[in-house]
């Protein structure tokens, strides 16, 4: 596949102090930036491999494109031009070059995670032609679609477990017959014990016969171990990557295998088996179709949902495949909101990911992070954030870090609902009424959405939209960004940035220790180097709330060449060759 050009197509921005905000903010020492800004809009060839940055969409709440007020396909590819225009000269798109379709396929729910048709798409959402034209259009712009592929369980109306059940009904036996060895069968006499013994459903129209249910009665386990049911796994694969899929998100990883919500062997063999089975099959996609590369190293780089701590998510990278970041996503305390909004230090993040991205790579070579702020399951961002400026910082920090970023839809225009799970899959708001989709039925959400729409944001250049429509053609313009191997930096009493590491050792830190008594600033300052190959990228944000002056130190010979504005300011190297960054900025540097 041709490698497309990622070209920056930021505004030009003029770097420095005026004369008058000079005497009053910047003193005597003024900037010289002759030497240390480097190219503002400059083009990178970015490999065209699995690592980007993707946009989750809940279809149905995208884009109504036959107005019936239920998002569907058509909606979708008539907008996806708000998304990628496939013009890297443009600036009126968000830039993604990943999309992760919730469930598309045939479904009796909404939420479409109860399948009852591996292999068609849900009448809601339009026809199977209709979704081969979105595959064309995808790949006009670039974009890879990663689908969201439930395996863990079906819906009760599944043929499948249909047939399971009139088995069941016949008394027949649940370890021989071929229905029932399918599912999660057992007798009342057999009945587990333990953490999951309240997930087992009695068998409609049964005596004793129960089937093991983690989510919901409607939606039966399936037995993973089954090799009927692998090599209809494997069917299923062949068909959406022959179709055009790149990759699949795979939905409740740890409950695949049924005994335990951890990391453990049997789940273990089966994602490994399925990620090697994707992988094998992708590349021979590839090669079919003509769009082989010698840039890509896997071919089908599946995500998991493993909704637990860090310690666990790390396990399931033994499996080959990436998995959500739930210890730096979806949490007011932790993570990006966490630094953002003063629950934990700035420094404390970076090393933190900075050991994590070491532990997913001792047992990937392939890993990376998947990193996001909130999706379909958690409370939006925006909520927990509170204000613009905030939900800017959040958003910055995260899409400028190591790994694929992932924006739930409406994220980029700060979009509000909690609550139950319909109230966090609103309808997107546009501000035209023709895109607009209704609310699902049982949405309770009534907030005002005080952030504005699509409309509303797209010319204002102060916006959340437009801080994000920068923030991702910023992280387009540096592969090192994404593939590269992260090193966090912590300022020493001097003011000068070292390895956070060495601060520790020097001072008798423990790894998950505080640096911040070393320097206060390292609160509110997230600094770390980014290696990919022969190249690095120095980023730094000032998630603070005044402006800071960090002396040169391991910065000297970078040069300014992308930045970040959450509430105005300046971003600059002052005459001695310090940086200089005012609240809320943040930088890229590159030699």
């Amino acid at each position: 596949m041709k490698a497309k050009k990622i070209l920056s197509a930021l505004s030009a921005v003029v770097l420095g102090c005026s004369t008058a905000f000079m005497s009053a903010a910047c003193g005597g020492d003024k900037p010289d930036n002759s030497n240390v800004v480097g190219d503002m809009n400059s083009a990178y060839n970015v490999p065209q491999d699995y690592c980007r940055t993707y946009y989750e969409v809940f279809v149905r709440s995208f884009a109504d494109g036959d107005g019936d007020g239920i998002g569907d396909f058509r909606g979708l590819i008539d907008n996806l031009d708000y998304l990628n225009d496939g013009n890297d000269e443009t600036d009126t798109d968000l830039g993604v070059n990943g999309i992760w379709m919730m469930p598309i396929n045939q479904s009796p729910s909404y939420h479409k995670y109860d399948v009852e048709d591996y292999y068609d798409v849900d009448d809601e959402y339009g026809s199977l032609d209709d979704f081969k034209e979105l595959v064309e259009e995808c790949n006009k712009r670039d974009i890879w679609l990663q689908m969201d592929l439930v395996l863990n369980h079906t819906s009760n109306r599944h043929p499948w477990f249909e047939a399971a059940l009139e088995s069941a009904r016949r008394g027949n036996d649940v370890n021989t017959d071929p229905d029932l060895s399918k599912y999660c069968f057992v007798r009342a006499d057999k009945m587990p014990t333990g953490p999951l013994e309240a997930k087992w459903q009695k068998a409609p129209d049964t005596e004793d016969y129960y089937y093991l249910c983690n989510f919901s009665t409607d939606m039966p386990d399936l037995n993973l171990k089954n090799e009927e049911v692998r090599d209809e796994i494997k069917k299923i694969v062949d068909y959406w990557l022959e179709l055009g899929v790149k990759s699949f998100r795979l939905d409740a990883v740890p409950w695949a295998c049924a005994y335990t919500t951890a990391f453990n062997e049997d789940n273990r063999e089966f994602w490994t088996w399925f990620n090697d089975y994707c992988n094998t099959k992708g590349a021979s996609v590839a090669a079919a179709q003509g769009w082989a590369d010698d840039s890509i190293q896997r071919y089908c780089y599946n995500v998991g949902e493993v909704w637990t701590g860090t310690s666990t998510v790390t396990r399931f990278y033994e499996t080959g495949m990436s998995n959500f970041n739930y210890g730096y996503g979806a949490s007011a305390t932790d993570g990006f909101m966490g630094a953002v909004r003063g629950q934990i230090s700035a420094e404390a993040l970076t090393s933190g990911l900075q050991n994590t991205q070491s532990q997913i790579l001792a047992k990937n070579d392939y890993a990376l992070f998947s990193n996001f702020l909130s999706n379909h399951d958690n409370n939006r961002s925006a909520g927990t954030l509170t204000t613009a400026v905030n939900i800017k910082k959040a958003a910055g920090l995260y899409l400028l870090m190591p790994g694929n970023p992932y924006i739930y839809y409406g994220e980029e225009i700060g979009a509000l609902g909690s609550g139950k799970d319909e109230n966090k899959r609103l309808a997107f708001q546009w501000g035209d009424w023709h895109k607009q989709t209704n609310d699902p039925d049982d949405a309770t959400y009534n907030s005002t959405q005080v952030f504005g729409t699509v409309k509303s944001q797209t010319n204002d250049e102060n916006s959340i939209l437009s801080y994000y429509r920068q923030a991702v053609k910023l992280r387009n313009r540096f592969p090192e960004i994404g593939r590269g191997v992260m090193s966090a930096y912590a300022l020493d009493k001097g003011g000068k940035l070292t390895l956070s590491s060495e601060l520790r050792t020097a001072n008798n830190i423990a790894a998950t220790g505080s640096v911040t008594p070393i320097n206060e600033l390292n609160r509110t300052i997230a600094a770390y180097k980014i290696a990919h190959g022969d190249s690095d990228v120095f980023i730094v944000h000032n998630l603070g709330d005044k402006e800071v002056t960090i002396k040169a130190g391991i910065l000297n010979g970078y040069k300014i060449v992308g930045e970040l504005k959450a509430d105005g300011g300046s971003t600059r190297f002052s005459k001695s060759n310090s940086l200089v960054l005012s609240a809320g900025t943040a930088v890229v540097l590159k030699k």
